[in-house]
């Protein structure tokens, strides 16, 4: 007596929906996952990881990186449920498979006993008949995203002003694939298919509330949604609008209270079936999900279901959930009140459902401050973050092995550079990044990089301050005029030509206002840094000797004449440039000039002229700034 009752019960609880009105039944009113089970299957309003598929598919468009959940269980110790769940995320939305299986077989037939009460029927083995095996699969394909571009319409900026949760709303929806199979007891022709379709929608209007709807079974039979048997018989699928909250009660932020690092949440649901609203009652369904820490949660609901054609039974379920790493294992007990006595077990594991882990150092790429000459650098790196899929280099796709690593080569211009290296998710959309900064200097074919002025020539090079020749050299032992030392010292006081002003009147008289260096020797006579001879001539195309460019030099940097004591054999204390000697030898101006004689009258050479300059204190504070990484990048 007792295996016919728990056969009737099966068959009451499971099939219930066809003795109504012709009603297909739906697999997913079980197999939900245990997680949700352990809820008594409130989280329409919560639906935050792949277990949405099965309650609210909007809520599949919240996770940012792949899932994938199982869920196997028994029902009443016989009727076998079974599912997988998989979601992707893409840039064009979040994209979800799932399959669940619910099965029975060797069930014994039964027939009612005749004279028995309907409203309490007896039910007797037939044991002339066939045993009876049933099975129902359903194939699920999902699609969720979110609908923040619909807020930049006019018509919407009101409501999104006053609840900015709500421009995270999310949408999706299920195609449904059904495939029904039922022998035994003489039945014939008992396989079936079917298409019906889901679909949900979710927002946050407070940080601590977040509702959701679904409509389940949504397509109207004469639209296709409905479960048509070989003999030609066909059941709709009743339509379930599913709605419900979830408050955030406790946690560490984005709740109504702080408490640790504990966080509750409330949920309820409410089901009302829409198709055949007139027979059956609203349903509820009630939980919490409290997490003392981390690693756990403890959950507890009330799932209402129907029990026959009229009555509400109220069954209470529990749960937890173990975290570790990427992985959760979920166990749910679900009481049936129709059913007492008899246990029911699910347990589902599901990988991906943690929080992308917070790396410290996500993304490791190299050189970073570098001062180099050479004209391509290679960067080299390591994406330390599994959720980084891919790399860009300035904008530009680069290879990357299965472990992370990556290297390319990048071509550098003469000054500062900028180095954009950035970690993708399958999404494409940056997760991390690194600022390169790479100082390249000019070089030049003639200045070896054993020249005792090598390194001088290539930062006042870079400065502009002296260029080079057409031809790309530099000619370090090659002479240097007046006009041009005059010229190359107004640019750096003035900050470039544009801002040296053409001269207006005739100063010296073998300089013609139409002469190239005019404005430049005119200005450098204004300030001072330049002098012309006694009968007003400046001989603009003469050598500068060595002791004019040192004069010149240390009036454009500030440097003051001091008192000469025979620093150089070849220049008496009366000569007329040894206080400048001196001036410069205490800034420091003259080490490469030192311990030989100075010979004054030389003529100044191209190296010998930005060695001075290299000394100079405006042209160091301009290395200083070329050399600063945290400027002008």
């Amino acid at each position: 007596m007792k295996k016919i009752l728990l056969l009737a019960i099966i068959f009451l609880l499971l099939g219930a929906s066809i003795v109504l009105a012709q009603a297909a039944p739906d697999p997913i009113r079980i197999a939900t996952g245990a997680r949700t089970l352990g809820m008594g299957k409130a989280f329409v309003g919560l639906a935050d990881d792949v277990s949405s598929v099965f309650l609210n598919p909007a809520g599949l468009a919240a996770p940012d990186r792949w899932q994938i959940t199982s869920m196997s269980g028994k029902l009443l110790e016989e009727y076998n449920y079974v599912s997988l769940s998989g979601l992707y995320p893409t840039k064009f939305g979040n994209f979800g498979l799932a399959y669940i299986r619910s099965d029975i077989s060797g069930a014994l037939p039964t027939t009612i006993e005749v004279g028995s009460n309907h409203d309490d029927p007896i039910y007797t083995v037939d044991l002339t008949q066939e045993q009876m095996s049933y099975y129902n699969n359903l194939i699920m394909l999902s699609y969720a995203n979110k609908l923040a571009p619909l807020f930049q319409l006019p018509a919407l900026n009101t409501v999104s002003a006053r609840f900015p949760g709500l421009k995270d709303i999310q949408v999706g929806a299920n195609v449904k694939l059904f495939a029904v199979n039922l022998t035994g007891d003489h039945i014939e022709r008992g396989s079936a298919s079917g298409t019906e379709l889901d679909l949900g929608i979710q927002g946050k209007p407070l940080s601590w509330l977040a509702l959701g709807a679904n409509i389940q079974n949504a397509l109207p039979m004469s639209m296709g949604g409905k479960l048509v048997y070989q003999s030609g018989w066909e059941e709709s699928y009743p339509a379930i609008l599913k709605a419900g909250a979830a408050f955030d009660l406790l946690g560490p932020e984005n709740a109504l209270y702080k408490f640790g690092t504990h966080k509750l949440t409330l949920l309820t649901d409410f089901d009302y079936e829409i198709s055949r609203s007139s027979k059956i009652p609203t349903l509820l369904h009630l939980g919490a999900e409290w997490k003392p820490i981390n690693l756990i949660a403890i959950r507890a609901g009330i799932d209402q279901e129907m029990a026959g054609t009229n009555n509400i039974e109220n069954n209470f379920s529990s749960g937890v959930g173990i975290y570790y790493g990427d992985f959760r294992f979920d166990y749910a007990y679900h009481q049936f009140a129709g059913a007492p006595g008899i246990d029911n077990h699910f347990f589902s594991l599901s990988y991906g459902i943690a929080p992308a882990r917070q790396v410290e150092d996500p993304l490791i790429s190299s050189p970073d401050k570098l001062i180099t000459t050479e004209t391509v650098v290679a960067i080299k790196g390591k994406a330390v973050d599994t959720e980084i899929m891919s790399i860009k280099v300035n904008g530009l796709k680069v290879t990357m092995s299965p472990r992370g690593d990556f290297e390319t080569n990048v071509s550098l211009h003469v000054g500062k550079n900028t180095i954009l290296v950035e970690g993708l998710d399958y999404n494409g959309k940056p997760i991390a990044s690194d600022t390169l900064r790479i100082l390249r200097l000019i070089t030049y074919p003639d200045v070896h990089k054993t020249h005792w002025a090598n390194e001088q020539i290539d930062y006042i090079g870079t400065l502009g301050v002296i260029k080079g020749y057409p031809d790309g050299s530099f000619k370090p032992e090659g002479t240097i005029s007046r006009a041009e030392l005059s010229t190359l010292l107004m640019r750096i006081t003035m900050n470039g030509d544009s801002n040296v002003p053409n001269a207006s009147k005739k100063r010296f008289k073998d300089l013609p206002l139409t002469h190239w260096a005019a404005k430049y020797v005119n200005l450098a006579a204004a300030t001072g840094i330049v002098k012309g001879y006694p009968n007003n001539t400046f001989k603009p195309s003469g050598n500068v000797t060595r002791a004019e460019g040192l004069t010149m030099i240390t009036r454009f940097g500030g440097v003051s004449k001091e008192s000469y004591s025979n620093l150089f054999i070849d220049v008496k204390k009366n000569h007329w440039v040894a206080p400048i000697l001196a001036g410069a030898y205490q800034e420091g101006m003259l080490i490469h000039f030192k311990d030989k004689p100075f010979f004054p009258n030389n003529k100044l050479i191209r190296s010998e002229a930005v060695e001075l300059l290299y000394r100079s204190k405006p042209v160091i504070t301009l290395i200083e700034d070329l050399r600063d990484f945290e400027k002008g990048y």
